[in-house]
């Protein structure tokens, strides 16, 4: 990792990050609360409304909310290029953002024409403002050439995503004119899924990994190969099954190789953590290696024969695979940047308003002032709790109660930890500005 290259001094306000770590918890309480309302039909069928509802309080709402405000902040950080008018870009995109994502909720619970509308403009239009933006800053000429390779793979990937979900919603309206039929095929929901997973948040994550884990962590560095080689195999793969579609056999097999490809992704973080320098206890080394062990027996369990999923899952074999994918894997790495990067964050706004007036740094706090190591841990306990009764629930859809409960304890944790933070930082903000020196 090239440390030298990274540069604090562009950050965009630290309410542009922020607003988007705090609704993404929200969006997950919500979710807490339709599981608990919607109760033991829920976990019957991938395709029933509510089901659909609350995957996509997961992943657009939790998962695509915490990438997209991290994004403003590693751009400047790793490519030394932030997004211009941040302010209003976050503003407009971050609201369009919230408002679709509740349209969309609410349509997939109760089909509203006009739900339907709101849903597609706002996510449509919300989503278009915010790539064009980020992609403006990912056309240049940027250092830290393997990482911003990777994220430019990832909105590639997310483009797709948005493409195929906007059909979705748009078809009902586009078939008399447009003949988008094919749209109805269960595979392209499929790929959706697939490219939203493996290619917009599994890139990312890969791709900013390659940077946060050394230097958070104090590791040495990924191997070159799979940095420069992994990514774009990955995107390849998954483009391949616009070709090959999901459930035919060659389908399978492509799935099958993107499973193999991120497991020596797993592999590669899990010895880095092993290598680390500081051998110090730490909640998100913690929720990584959870993460990656999760992944791993993951995908021993993609090629489980059936007969296993039928006597103990119900036969949803789909549905496990992918809640074990969200929930044990893209939510528990997303919390563990959100352990280091909240305080950090919060740490850094308030070191480069002291760099103006060295007088101040006494009101600076310690950066595990910030987030402290006990609340990390109570927050890690909670989430091995949500992750018991996920599995439990899955097995026996009666004790989804439990899991409910579980997830928002959880996330309303998370939610006081982020505002914490921020808090904090008012508090220290308001020192830094009335120090008489």
């Amino acid at each position: 990792m090239n440390i030298a290259n990274l540069s604090f001094s562009a950050l965009p306000a630290i309410s542009v990050p922020f607003r988007y770590f705090i609704s993404a918890n929200v969006f997950l309480i919500l979710a807490a609360l339709l599981i608990l309302f919607a109760g033991e039909p829920l976990g019957l069928s991938r395709w029933q409304p509510m089901m659909l509802a609350v995957t996509h309080l997961f992943t657009l709402g939790f998962v695509s909310m915490v990438m997209m405000g991290a994004i403003y902040q590693f751009l400047p950080v790793i490519g030394g290029v932030g997004i211009a008018n941040v302010s209003t870009v976050a503003t407009v995109s971050h609201s369009l953002h919230t408002l679709g994502t509740l349209a969309l909720t609410w349509n997939f619970i109760l089909p509203s024409t006009l739900a339907q509308i709101i849903a597609m403009s706002a996510l449509g239009i919300g989503f278009t403002g915010y790539i064009f933006s980020v992609i403006q800053v990912l056309v240049k000429k940027l250092s830290q050439g393997q990482t911003i390779i990777g994220i430019r793979l990832a909105m590639l990937s997310l483009i797709f995503v948005v493409l195929l979900g906007l059909l979705f919603i748009a078809q009902s309206y586009l078939i008399p004119y447009v003949d988008i039929r094919f749209i109805a095929d269960k595979n392209y929901t499929d790929l959706h899924a697939l490219l939203g997973g493996f290619g917009w948040a599994g890139l990312l994550i890969l791709a900013v990994s390659l940077q946060i884990i050394p230097m958070f962590h104090v590791t040495p560095s990924f191997p070159k190969w799979l940095a420069k080689y992994l990514p774009a195999m990955l995107v390849l793969l998954l483009l391949l099954l616009f070709v090959f579609k999901p459930n035919s056999v060659a389908g399978q097999f492509v799935i099958a190789f993107v499973l193999v490809l991120y497991s020596v992704y797993n592999v590669a973080f899990l010895k880095l953590f092993k290598q680390r320098k500081r051998k110090v206890v730490d909640t998100s080394v913690s929720f990584w290696q959870f993460a990656g062990v999760s992944f791993l027996a993951l995908v021993c369990l993609y090629f489980f024969p059936d007969a296993f999923y039928q006597q103990v899952f119900a036969g949803n074999k789909a549905l496990l695979l992918s809640a074990l994918f969200i929930y044990f894997y893209l939510v528990s790495i997303i919390e563990a940047m959100l352990l280091k990067i909240t305080p950090f964050l919060t740490y850094t706004h308030l070191q480069n308003l002291c760099l103006a007036d060295f007088s101040a740094m006494s009101f600076l706090p310690h950066m595990h002032e910030l987030l402290l190591k006990k609340h990390g841990q109570v927050l890690f306990k909670l989430h091995l709790v949500s992750c018991f009764f996920l599995l439990l629930t899955m097995a026996a859809t009666g004790y989804y109660f439990l899991f409910a409960l579980a997830l928002l304890a959880e996330f309303s944790w998370l939610l006081f930890l982020i505002t914490r933070s921020l808090y904090l930082y008012r508090i220290c903000l308001a020192k830094i500005k009335n120090n008489p020196l």
